[in-house]
């Protein structure tokens, strides 16, 4: 009885604190980036259309200025597209200096570059010559120093947040590194605990020094804890489940760190592969794998040619997959590798820089058209253009072995390209396996028609630009 009065004394006093300082939590400071994006983007808009019509000699009249409203919508569409190819909505990139001016350079020239693809495709003049230099030139100067401002006050002033880890062992530390990696300078890591202990050093830690506890859901806490927490959230800390803020910052479902909690891995109640959903996305597949497949027949010949004279061997690769609930189904690809790239019955790891790789494979892999026969796959229902890449039986069996949860990822049809594939994209070991895992389980719990389109931008980023190091 002594002991309770002692937390309901301590409840109190912590409560009657003065409250914590507000600051921009994550999804604030995204939009916040977005909005000044489009703000900047359209403002320049504006002084590249009101210079093309004084260049040409048009009347300008405040009622002439809806015949332009198309340039502001496709010129804020298109930052937006390049700006999420690019990651500048990822406080990895967006918190650094140097990243952030860069990523913002390259996006204005990503916007430059398809206006003149568009203009050169376009029908005589159909579009203005003069506008996109005059929004393009405005625009470096104006984005750059916009982003490269917001990542230096990133570290101070109400953009910094203060957290606190509560919970011990390898899931905490895997939090931090994830802090210092995926958000630097966003978040400052005031204090750590170990949630086994009793709170005595949390107690010395006022409420007002910090705006975010990372709490372990797995973790067994007494009424101590208990009440310091209730207390802290009174306050205006935010309490936020840990492995949560590990899925958000990174883009994987940590299932190393949530034991039998299957709930934290996917909401069973949100399966976004049945129902209207489910048939929207099948109906895009079929469109677009046989458009592609339409577009692709005139070059597919030249390619399979290619392949042929460059080494012996076949020219479509014939490989047993897992697909959806498990099924098998048989793989097409164009043959990138030597003839004898494995031993019969011993499938191995691919590898970056791999040597197995021929040299017409290596054009055929730098560009995905190795994988143009599975637009066949995508048409007939085995795969979907987004989702898990498939792998095959021999290594599923023993990832399923090694690896808990492993097969989750086959309740949805395997992917042409996916959330793990633009991420991570080359896996060598059981412990890469692991790491895709955790991209595909996040694919699976948030999958939409906004993070498929991601994905397939991201993808078509990847093939146009050039690679990075590993």
């Amino acid at each position: 009885m002594q002991s309770q009065n002692h937390l309901h004394k301590e409840y109190h006093a912590l409560s009657s604190a003065r409250a914590a300082r507000r600051s921009w939590q994550r999804s604030q400071v995204r939009w916040l980036l977005i909005l000044g994006d489009l703000a900047l983007v359209n403002l320049v808009a504006f002084g590249a259309l009101w210079l093309g019509v004084q260049r040409s000699v048009w009347w300008l009249a405040v009622a002439s200025w809806d015949i332009f409203l198309v340039w502001f919508i496709f010129l804020s569409a298109l930052w937006f597209v390049m700006a999420q190819i690019l990651d500048l909505y990822d406080l990895r990139i967006a918190a650094l200096p140097r990243r952030a001016v860069r990523a913002a350079l390259l996006a204005v020239f990503g916007v430059f570059a398809v206006y003149l693809l568009l203009y050169f495709i376009a029908a005589p003049q159909t579009l203005p010559r003069h506008l996109i230099v005059f929004f393009a030139l405005p625009a470096a100067f104006v984005l750059t120093l916009w982003r490269g401002g917001f990542a230096l006050a990133v570290g101070a002033g109400p953009l910094a947040r203060r957290v606190a880890i509560v919970g011990g062992g390898d899931s905490a530390r895997a939090l931090a590194d994830a802090l210092r990696e995926h958000a630097p300078n966003y978040y400052r890591i005031v204090a750590q605990f170990d949630s086994l202990g009793a709170p005595e050093a949390a107690r010395q830690i006022d409420a007002a020094q910090l705006d975010e506890a990372l709490v372990s859901a797995a973790a067994d806490w007494d009424d101590e804890w208990l009440a310091l927490l209730a207390a802290w959230r009174e306050q205006g800390v935010q309490i936020v489940n840990l492995a949560a803020v590990f899925e958000e910052l990174t883009g994987r479902v940590p299932v190393e760190y949530v034991g039998k909690t299957w709930s934290v891995l996917l909401p069973w109640e949100q399966d976004a592969t049945r129902g209207l959903n489910g048939l929207v996305k099948r109906a895009c597949d079929i469109i677009f794998s046989a458009l592609a497949l339409l577009l692709l027949a005139p070059f597919l010949p030249l390619l399979a040619l290619a392949v042929r004279l460059d080494s012996r061997g076949a020219i479509l690769l014939r490989q047993t997959r897992v697909g959806q609930n498990g099924r098998v189904f048989v793989l097409y690809k164009f043959r990138s590798m030597i003839a004898e790239a494995e031993s019969p019955g011993v499938p191995q790891w691919a590898e970056h820089d791999d040597p197995r790789v021929t040299r017409v494979g290596k054009f055929l892999r730098r560009f995905k058209l190795d994988e143009t026969p599975q637009f066949w796959n995508v048409l007939r229902g085995e795969m979907a253009l987004v989702g898990p890449r498939p792998e095959r039986p021999e290594i599923v069996e023993n990832l399923q072995r090694a690896i808990p949860f492993y097969r989750l990822r086959h309740v949805v049809r395997p992917g042409l390209t996916g959330w793990a594939a633009i991420r991570f994209p080359y896996g060598r070991s059981v412990h890469d396996a692991l790491v895709k895992l955790q991209y595909d389980l996040y694919y699976i719990k948030h999958q939409s028609a906004s993070l498929d389109a991601l994905i397939l931008f991201k993808t078509l980023g990847a093939v146009l630009t050039p690679p990075r190091a590993p």
